[in-house]
């Protein structure tokens, strides 16, 4: 389930509410959330800002926030915004916050390139069930891909995904939405190309 940031949630608030005449985007890129380093690991040196998934996925990823080396034994992982926790002698910091700013490691396997994915009736179903192609009825204020979101395959390897970023430029740009993947994804070099295949990819209000 994808949460809206905070800048996505000024837009289309001044939007509703406030008599702005902000354009919303055409098209936008979704871009994939990397793990520098992968699943969280024991008696391992971590350096400043290198980010890992716990081994036991929570749906959340955490920064290194103060270098040293990780304990003989896993940490008890907060699940709070921004809550952190002391791993041997480094400090890692939960990153709800930071994906809230907008603020996430993208990732940079060779062949990775951000997804292109317009904003239309046709590309997106309505509120009243995947694959509809029609104006909104339903209730469920949920939306998913009528088309599969496919990105370059990886020539290099592995990299960890965590999750999605919805972002309105092919590079830089503005986050939107964010959210985990259900399961973390290893790409290693010569996989096939990663793809959200219709009906996968599912947007919500939240």
């Amino acid at each position: 389930m994808a949460s809206f940031t905070n800048f996505a949630q000024n837009k289309l608030l001044d939007n509703l509410l406030r008599g702005q005449t902000n354009t919303l985007p055409a098209i936008f890129y979704v871009a994939l959330i990397a793990a520098t380093k992968g699943y969280a690991a024991t008696s391992t040196a971590y350096s400043l800002n290198d980010t890992v998934i716990p081994a036991t996925p929570n749906g959340r990823i955490y920064r290194c926030t103060t270098a040293g080396t990780s304990g003989s034994s896993a940490p008890t992982w907060p699940t709070t915004a921004g809550g952190t926790v002391t791993d041997g002698t480094v400090v890692w910091t939960e990153q709800t916050t930071q994906l809230n700013a907008g603020t996430f490691t993208e990732a940079a396997y060779t062949g990775y390139a951000r997804a292109s994915y317009a904003s239309s009736l046709a590309n997106w179903s309505g509120t009243q069930g995947a694959g509809t192609a029609v104006a909104s009825s339903g209730t469920s204020g949920l939306v998913s891909n009528n088309n599969a979101i496919t990105f370059g395959a990886p020539t290099s390897g592995p990299s960890i995904i965590f999750g999605t970023v919805l972002v309105d430029a092919s590079t830089s740009g503005n986050a939107w939405t964010y959210g985990p993947l259900q399961t973390p994804k290893t790409l290693n070099s010569g996989d096939a190309a990663p793809s959200f295949p219709a009906a996968s990819f599912s947007q919500a209000l939240s």
